[in-house]
């Protein structure tokens, strides 16, 4: 039996390497694309289904084009985006770059890679702005608040030009925010838990009451994987657990996991520019479609992770690159 191979645009961002793990297990080939962070996958790299191309996404604007070529992958998921949302205030031309200009070529000529049968865009509920609406897969009103946002609405449009009137291998994947076992130490739930072993007071952006939907990589990666073998082109999926927190809530529910006192421990700062409220992906065409459900809540998550860090702790406290105290 011949193995897939799927391309990985993005490997060493922490979605790229989750999926990516998540494959090997299932002893896939795979090709990734990376840039300079090589760390996050360091456990993975010398697997023998593992091939590996990096490549400076800002200065190579063909490059991806040039590798999905060479490789002619079954599949390609990309990953391959700037996430952090408020640095991209200070340099959106790096963002455009990268988000989009990188991918132009590969999407424009993507009828070229002749086994090819879809190509998965990972996007972001933020691409609908701050909206307290119910948003469906098929939900066309955008309104991006931010240069990061604006960069993934570019890339969709984009790719919707060329679904309608050129390929039909394309999909979209919408999910809310994501979390696991070896996510950078800047996102809020392992900075927090770092925060609270090194008696650090956590300072919390603005008030902390913006609502935001959490899925644990695990849920993750098995979205993916269904829209690999069940996934129509052509089409959008939105992946969403069912409840929805506040970020201080989330901030209680750690120190609760971890015995400390929340007020003792927290601090207000000041609020990130052009940051939504809300967003409410409505996913119930996609659990019908697809049969997918969360499996990991919250609190079971949250627990896993605090273990992974304390198991982890000595490489942890080491790890400059993805972590910052304000």
């Amino acid at each position: 039996m011949i193995k897939k191979k799927i391309l990985i645009l993005g490997i060493s961002s922490f979605a790229g390497y989750t999926f990516a793990k998540y494959l090997i297990k299932k002893n896939y080939n795979i090709v990734g694309t990376f840039n300079s962070n090589q760390k996050i996958f360091s456990d993975i790299r010398n697997s023998k289904n593992l091939k590996l191309y990096k490549i400076n996404l800002e200065k190579n604007f063909n490059g991806l084009f040039i590798i999905a070529k060479k490789e002619n992958p079954n599949y390609i998921i990309d990953f391959s985006s700037i996430c952090m949302v408020n640095e991209s205030w200070i340099n959106p031309e790096k963002y455009f770059k990268i988000n989009c200009l990188s991918k132009i070529k590969l999407i424009n000529n993507i009828e070229k890679i002749r086994n090819v049968k879809k190509f998965v865009y990972i996007s972001t509920p933020e691409v609908f702005g701050d909206s307290k609406k119910n948003l469906s897969e098929d939900h066309a009103l955008f309104s991006p608040s931010t240069p990061y946002a604006s960069t993934k609405l570019f890339t969709e449009n984009l790719i919707r030009n060329y679904q309608f009137s050129k390929s039909k291998r394309f999909i979209i994947a919408r999910f809310s925010n994501f979390y696991g076992p070896n996510q950078p130490l800047h996102r809020l739930i392992p900075k927090l838990i770092i925060s609270i072993k090194k008696n650090k007071k956590f300072i919390i952006d603005g008030k902390g009451l913006s609502k935001r939907n959490f899925i644990y990589s695990d849920d993750f990666c098995s979205g993916i994987n269904l829209i690999l073998n069940k996934g129509a082109t052509g089409r959008t999926y939105h992946f969403s657990s069912k409840n929805l927190y506040t970020v201080r809530k989330i901030v209680e529910k750690v120190c609760a996991s971890m015995n400390i006192d929340y007020k003792k421990f927290v601090k207000f700062g000041k609020d990130r520019i052009g940051k939504d409220s809300v967003y409410k992906l409505d996913c119930r065409q996609t659990k019908k479609e697809l049969n997918w459900e969360t499996k990991i809540s919250i609190d079971k998550g949250i627990k896993k992770i605090i273990r992974h860090i304390e198991e982890n702790y000595s490489y942890f406290i080491k790890e400059k690159t993805y972590f910052r105290f304000k």
